[in-house]
């Protein structure tokens, strides 16, 4: 992976132990190559949905604002990755629960909430 792409992942789990050993699992799977950045950032998406009760309320503004920066990054990649690959997992992800979904949808900011509006919009 590229230099924004890894300080982005870096900054996620280096604030949650569930996120971290998610990540470290898939890195090692893949090892020696690196996965693919839409790949790890979907893993990321889908292990903050399934973790999403154990953030407190600072760690979820921080987390969410970092998605956001993500979101609206001049690297193409990063935005790419962080689009495509952990917001729509974080869509994808909550479907089946709609309580999960509206904390989501509460704490995302406004790029990162359109394209999950999108993106769960999508074909309807």
């Amino acid at each position: 992976m590229k230099k924004k792409t890894d300080e982005f992942i870096s900054f996620v789990i280096d604030r949650n132990e569930f996120l971290k050993n998610d990540v470290k699992k898939c890195l090692e799977y893949w090892m020696p190559d690196a996965p693919a950045p839409i790949l790890l950032f979907s893993l990321v998406g889908k292990s903050i949905v399934k973790h999403l009760s154990f953030f407190n309320e600072n760690e979820k503004l921080s987390l969410f604002q970092h998605i956001e920066l993500g979101m609206t990054s001049d690297n193409e990649e990063l935005a790419i990755a962080v689009a495509t690959g952990l917001v729509e997992a974080l869509v994808t992800a909550s479907d089946a629960n709609e309580s999960v979904w509206k904390e989501i949808e509460y704490y995302l900011q406004v790029e990162s909430k359109k394209h999950a509006l999108a993106w769960k919009n999508f074909g309807q």
